[in-house]
């Protein structure tokens, strides 16, 4: 889509960030790609993630395709800020059957504060899309102090 991102080291600001979350850690999730717009985050079958028809709970795709939206966001936002999620939707297309996911996320329309993103998990073993995300992202300026 052509977007440029405003941070230089917009990579390595993601890798850093996502290294820090406990959530993806604990889901087995994995930032495979990061260029200005896009985010890609693979996953695997987790047994502790499964709802009750043995399929990856639905929370648990969410969790990892908010994050590829995120990343996607964070991607074109400046140096100095941080990225939180203010709304989503997400529709399931069929149930996260499989043992081999992606996540992807992609920024739609990127402002000085607001992003809009559409992300997609897809069954990589058969190509078909599990569930599509609508998600809008904002922006933080962060004082380097942790949250709470």
């Amino acid at each position: 889509m052509g977007h440029e991102p405003r941070n230089p080291d917009y990579e390595a600001a993601a890798r850093e960030s996502f290294a820090r979350q406990s959530a993806m850690e604990a889901l087995g999730a994995n930032l495979v790609l990061v260029e200005p717009g896009r985010t890609v985050i693979e996953f695997v079958r987790n047994e502790r993630f499964l709802q009750q028809h043995g399929y990856m709970h639905a929370g648990a795709a969410t969790t990892i395709v908010d994050s590829a939206c995120g990343y996607a966001a964070l991607s074109l936002m400046k140096p100095d800020a941080e990225v939180v999620t203010v709304e989503f939707k997400v529709n399931f297309i069929r149930p996260c059957i499989g043992e081999k996911f992606r996540a992807e996320g992609r920024v739609v329309s990127s402002g000085r504060q607001l992003t809009v993103c559409e992300g997609e998990v897809t069954n990589m073993e058969t190509g078909k899309t599990i569930a599509r995300m609508q998600a809008t992202m904002m922006a933080i300026e962060t004082d380097g102090t942790s949250p709470g």
